[in-house]
């Protein structure tokens, strides 16, 4: 009997739910999260993880009692979701600007204690106006370009300039700076890793050291993500983290950044078709699975077995280079997943899997929240 809906599901064996379902080893997950918070927590930086590719706010929670000290959300409409559950330490680690958005953020703050990031006297001034306007204050980032070249001020005197902006604003409070070391995250060599994620956090501290310098209190030096947190928790000078993708652990993180983190979160899927013994069709295609990054690995079957694996719209397409005879239509087929962030937001709800069983259901409300 296939398990459909969300009161029905619990207790059910995640083989026999409807598919396709996104899920998370649950054990495995707590492992994650208990890593990430030793090392983060255990070397004397705070833990702000980003919940961009989480998206469900009892997670957030779940990191929050682990250790964390707040949350990271790319959009005012994530933080909204975080905020609606509780969660009042909320960094919008992204520029806002346009009226509509800005008021948001503005009004988020007669709730929560949000902060947002800026690199431009537009969007300094926007968001002065839209806090004036509603009587909040809230607390501001600079955002630094540590070299990834995509948003963020120069290091030194031109973020100088940026926080002195900030600080003179009437409304606005400016707190600290931020960056996102990401070009450095992708190095395959250990020492040149190490060495350049080093180099540009040592931007972003300078840039801090150089406001305090300017009688600018800095209280948040926040960076990193998942693929340099290993990294960063050491380097001297950072106040917060703001990894968390690496929670769940996929495909990814795991080729691409080297982080060896268990995998927790998978797709249960269904062969719909065999065409033949080495031709495998399931009923996941890129609107279950994602294909930005990494691609989905099956479960059970060898990655030397798999001779191409392609992605429909509704259909998962797995050619092999070796008979596959114990997979019949209808059986089901585990996927680890291959990116998470180009996964979760495409489900309705994520199944929490503990021994096989389903333990917990999770609407995803951060789903579809872009603004």
């Amino acid at each position: 009997m296939v398990a459909t809906s969300m009161s029905g599901v619990l207790g059910t064996r995640v083989d026999e739910v409807d598919t396709p379902a996104l899920f998370v080893d649950l054990d495995a997950l707590d492992r994650n999260v208990a890593r990430m918070a030793a090392t983060i927590t255990g070397s004397g930086v705070g833990w702000r993880p980003h919940t961009k590719g989480i998206k469900v706010p009892a997670i957030a929670h779940r990191l929050l009692a682990a250790g964390a000290l707040g949350v990271t959300c790319a959009k005012v409409s994530e933080a909204e979701v975080m905020a609606d559950a509780g969660i009042r330490d909320i960094l919008v680690a992204n520029q806002i600007l346009g009226e509509a958005k800005v008021r948001r953020f503005a009004a988020l703050c007669l709730r929560a204690d949000p902060l947002v990031a800026v690199d431009s006297a537009e969007g300094v001034a926007q968001l002065n106006q839209a806090a004036a306007a509603l009587g909040g204050r809230p607390r501001v980032l600079v955002e630094v370009d540590s070299g990834m070249g995509r948003c963020g001020t120069a290091p030194g005197s031109a973020t100088v300039g940026m926080a002195q902006r900030v600080a003179e604003a009437s409304h606005l409070r400016f707190t600290g700076v931020m960056a996102w070391e990401g070009h450095a995250a992708g190095i395959a060599d250990p020492e040149a890793k190490r060495a350049a994620v080093t180099e540009a956090i040592g931007k972003l501290v300078g840039s801090a050291e150089a406001c305090r310098a300017a009688g600018l209190p800095v209280d948040i030096v926040s960076c990193s993500g998942t693929g340099t947190y290993m990294i960063a928790a050491h380097v001297a000078g950072v106040t917060e983290l703001q990894a968390g993708g690496g929670v769940w652990g996929d495909v990814h993180y795991r080729d691409h950044f080297g982080v060896d983190h268990e995998c927790a979160l998978r797709v249960m899927t269904t062969d719909v078709s065999r065409p033949s013994d080495r031709y495998i069709v399931t009923d996941g295609g890129f609107k279950t699975l994602g294909s930005i990054n990494a691609m989905a690995e099956p479960v059970g079957i060898p990655v030397g077995q798999v001779e191409r694996f392609t992605l429909s719209a509704e259909h998962g397409n797995l050619r092999l280079n070796a008979p596959e005879t114990t997979l019949r239509p209808g059986d089901r087929l585990e996927w680890i997943v291959g990116y998470s962030d180009a996964t979760v937001f495409m489900h309705d709800q994520i199944l929490g899997i503990r021994r096989g069983l389903v333990e917990e259901v999770w609407v995803i409300e951060g789903r579809g929240k872009l603004q």
